[in-house]
């Protein structure tokens, strides 16, 4: 029989304690609790340097200020030009080792390229997409585009080197040949690159690992046709794009009947600017018709379609829609789109959908403004003869009444409204009369109306004293409201005035309106056409009511 012996196991047990303490202690563990992490990590160095030549093959560290997430690192690190081979990545802590295989070509410089993906262990990205180079022959590539991107989200840019004459028509069917994110302030810089023609393109983030659909992908480009780099123009700054929020076409996502004279269409972004120029056309094995468009008193992507007669129940109908081209380009894809009449008659009340019982209306002291009435079905012929009556206190107001649309009513006071007064609105259900659909469902519903101060407004003037392209446009935008602008045309003097400004914090921009449609336009790919010329200033316009605000002396760089 084998006896225990105390000594051995007092000797194990230690060593298994002290192999457990140095285990632990090694072990990577985020920090509990303190402040969240937003300081971003910071490339130290790479082993061999950034521009080292007669590089071979081999490994390339990387070498980091702090420990990074796994997770980020292999779609975040890309080599170009792409090799036949793919380069294998290694991690350990702080640091990443990059492989190359042995298939390289002479006289190349390859380009480690380190997109925003890449991530601390905390989940903080890089501040702006990192290229490192390294030749195979004996110079390093040493030329530079730069720029600056401005999007409302995340951007980065892609770069092609153009092949030939086809490549100067096509280069977008293909991957680019670079591909850098832009940093938070939308700035990027591509290095190292050889003397020939380029073409660059700002997109939305998500997208910049995909070939670019010209129609529907956002993107943005620059005003110059293509960039050159040679001998004498080694360094190309100021390449500078704008990227639209929406793409340039836009699409029906669906369509409805929602009853036997009215339907909607659903498209992807918003079609108020083109709301008058899309035809619909209703279509049956019997008929062929012309309907009547408005848009949605809300979503301004759904456009509304009536048409004259009613269609019987059940019909299957074809709903047509005609392509928008502006400027020779498709801003609204056609469509046709198979649709029924609904066999069940709509028994619910109309509803005003913009007012509960109380509302305030803003008001201005030299502009009467009308009090938005929404309602939720169609008013087909609707009868207001005494249905709609507006107080204040106990003192009927003499009103014009006038629709929108048919789901749209505008009552404007023929005197305007008194501030920071109460009006009531009485709406009477049996003398508010549609055909073809029930009334409101109470017999008198009052909404209480509460008035604004009277509101101010500002102004903007400013003089620009450098040559400048004509026509200029001056566009003023809010930080505060999305899609709120006011445009002005700078004048033969070189001056402009915006009048009537709300209160607020604005941005200025210049472009030159090389189409005269006072719009700004971000290019197209397909046919290639650059974007409009622009300029941001550089400081913030706080516009304060009653104030003229004047910026003098303005200097544009081109």
């Amino acid at each position: 029989m084998k006896l225990f012996n105390s000594k051995k196991f007092i000797l194990s047990l230690t060593a298994f304690y002290g192999i457990y303490n140095i285990y632990s202690c090694a072990a990577i563990q985020s920090p509990s609790g303190g402040p969240k992490d937003s300081t971003p990590p910071i490339l130290l160095t790479s082993i061999p340097e950034s521009g080292s030549t007669q590089f071979s093959s081999g490994k390339v560290d990387l070498i980091f200020s702090e420990y990074l997430q796994e997770k980020s690192i292999n779609n975040a690190i890309t080599i170009l030009p792409i090799t036949k081979s793919p380069a294998e990545i290694k991690y350990k802590g702080d640091m990443v080792s990059i492989y190359f295989p042995d298939s390289l070509l002479s006289n190349q410089t390859y380009i480690i390229s380190i997109n925003r993906e890449l991530k601390d262990e905390h989940g903080m990205p890089i501040a702006q997409g990192i290229q490192l180079a390294f030749s195979t022959g004996e110079r390093i590539d040493k030329s530079e585009i730069s720029g600056q991107i401005f999007y409302n989200g995340k951007a980065s840019s892609l770069l092609w080197k153009i092949r030939d004459s086809t490549d100067q028509v096509h280069f977008y069917k293909r991957l680019p040949d670079y591909n850098i994110d832009a940093s938070d302030d939308g700035e990027y810089v591509f290095s190292y690159l050889s003397p020939g023609s380029y073409k660059v393109v700002g997109v939305d983030r998500s997208i910049s690992g995909r070939s670019l659909d010209p129609g529907y992908a956002v993107y943005g480009l620059p005003w110059n046709d293509y960039i050159t780099i040679d001998t004498i123009n080694m360094v190309q700054t100021g390449i500078n794009m704008l990227i639209s929020d929406q793409p340039r076409t836009t699409r029906i996502l669906s369509a409805q009947w929602v009853s036997n004279r009215w339907g909607k269409l659903t498209f992807d972004y918003s079609i108020d600017q083109y709301k008058k120029i899309i035809l619909v056309d209703i279509v049956s094995d019997s008929f062929g018709v012309r309907a009547k468009t408005f848009i949605d008193n809300k979503e301004k992507n759904i456009l509304h379609f009536v048409i004259p007669d009613s269609i019987k129940s059940g019909t299957k109908t074809i709903i047509d829609v005609a392509p928008v081209y502006q400027n020779t380009y498709t801003v609204i894809d056609s469509g046709k789109i198979f649709a029924r009449i609904p066999t069940e008659k709509d028994t619910s009340y109309i509803s005003i959908t913009n007012h509960n019982n109380s509302s305030v209306l803003d008001i201005e002291e030299n502009n009467i403004l009308p009090l938005d009435i929404h309602f939720s079905k169609i008013m087909n012929n609707a009868k207001l003869d005494s249905a709609i009556s507006l107080f204040k206190d106990s003192t009927l107001v003499d009103i014009n009444m006038v629709w929108k649309s048919p789901m749209h009513l505008l009552i404007t006071p023929i005197s305007n409204w008194e501030s920071l007064s109460e009006y009531s609105l009485i709406i009477i259900r049996d003398k508010l009369f549609s055909t073809m659909v029930r009334s409101i469902e109470d017999s008198i519903k009052t909404i209480k109306i509460s008035t604004s101060k009277f509101k101010k407004f500002g102004s903007l003037t400013g003089n620009i004293i450098t040559p400048h392209f004509n026509p200029l446009i001056a566009k003023l935008s809010t930080f505060e409201k999305e899609n709120l602008f006011h445009n002005a045309l700078v004048n033969s003097s070189s001056l402009f005035k915006i009048n009537k400004i709300p209160e607020g914090k604005y941005y200025l921009l210049f472009f030159y309106d090389k189409d005269a449609n006072i719009k700004y336009s971000t290019g197209h790919l397909s046919p290639y056409a650059t974007s409009e010329w622009f300029e941001l200033a550089p400081d913030t316009i706080s516009i304060r009511s009653n104030w003229d605000m004047e910026v003098a002396d303005i200097r544009l760089t081109k």
